[in-house]
């Protein structure tokens, strides 16, 4: 009988070594984030679809949200590991809640659009003319400060525009419900992303008043070049598991890389994009190369252009005026260029 096992034994033992070892179940990663299918959402779930978060070792599980109020929140309470909104509003948030931190570059040109709907065209020529006007945001929170809110007050500021002279009403970051809201009149006018403007401009419901990318509605503007789309976590999840923040930031940073290396084309076949959505998206891309960061990393520059305007459009807040970025950025992962 002994002899029976000690065989067994022998036979088991070069089977066991030569057998593949299993892999190990990759790490589930909630990502709360404005979508699905936002300027903010889009190269997470292409990374998603293309296996590059699984090649790093993590699965990212999305939580899609209307606003980056509502993300933020999600990230404060632990029902997300991260979130990707705009800066701003992390560093809005940051003022009361210092765990907030900013990990890797999302984007490197913010693109704003404000749309009026058509049947205003005659009426509403220009920012000014907003004035008894209801105005779409992506959210209106009480307690945190979106970056398209933070923005849209300081054009109205720069334009003579008083906040108490229009109303701010929150349509979130679904297509559908910036159509419908627009379509019913529901809003007057809307801030939205480059590619909502041509999709809402091509189907004849509205008409731009403002654009980031035209030069003279920039024109003095400050920190008009704002990094807008940031990966934001906690500073204490962050510590308490930096290879999960590694393999979050090296997926970030994969997928803006195959992005800058494939054609807008192949991106939009990536994501498996249709119709009017398919062609919005290429042309945007096509005329707005940089609208994504290439790479995650920090540039210098944009951020302190990010504090220009976070300082420009928070001028009653006295912490807002005195605040840094590099108090909550942290970019041993992503790294920083000039």
């Amino acid at each position: 009988m002994m002899r029976r096992r000690d065989s067994l034994l022998g036979l088991a033992l070069p089977l066991a070594l030569a057998w593949p070892a299993r892999a190990a179940a990759p790490t589930d990663v909630v990502v709360s984030v404005p979508g699905p299918a936002s300027q903010l959402s889009t190269p997470l779930e292409l990374a998603v679809k293309l296996g590059l978060d699984r090649a790093e070792g993590i699965a990212i599980r999305f939580k899609f949200v209307e606003g980056g109020g509502v993300a933020l929140r999600d990230l404060q309470t632990g029902n997300a590991d991260f979130t990707v909104i705009g800066m701003p509003a992390a560093m809005y948030q940051h003022l009361s809640d210092p765990r907030i931190v900013v990990l890797a570059a999302h984007d490197d040109l913010p693109l704003y659009v404000v749309m009026v709907r058509n049947e205003l065209r005659g009426k509403v020529r220009r920012i000014e003319d907003l004035r008894g006007r209801t105005i779409g945001i992506f959210s209106n929170s009480l307690t945190t400060k979106v970056t398209s809110q933070q923005f849209l007050e300081l054009v109205l500021q720069r334009r003579g525009v008083k906040l108490d002279e229009i109303r701010l009403k929150s349509i979130g970051a679904d297509w559908e419900l910036r159509l419908s809201a627009m379509q019913t009149g529901l809003v007057d006018a809307c801030m939205v992303d480059a590619v909502a403007a041509v999709r809402l401009a091509e189907a004849k419901v509205a008409y731009p008043v403002f654009n980031t990318s035209v030069p003279q509605d920039i024109k003095n503007m400050p920190g008009a070049a704002f990094l807008r789309g940031a990966l934001i976590g906690r500073r204490d999840r962050v510590e308490a598991d930096p290879g999960k923040t590694q393999q979050m930031v090296r997926t970030l940073a994969k997928v803006l890389g195959w992005m800058g290396a494939h054609t807008p084309e192949q991106v939009a076949d990536a994501l498996n994009l249709r119709g009017e959505e398919r062609a919005a998206f290429v042309a945007v891309s096509r005329k707005y190369p940089r609208q994504y960061s290439r790479d995650g990393k920090f540039s210098a520059m944009q951020l302190r252009e990010t504090e220009a305007f976070f300082r420009a459009s928070n001028p009653d807040i006295a912490a807002a005026q005195q605040f840094g970025a590099d108090a909550m950025v942290m970019d041993r992962w992503a790294g920083r260029k000039p």
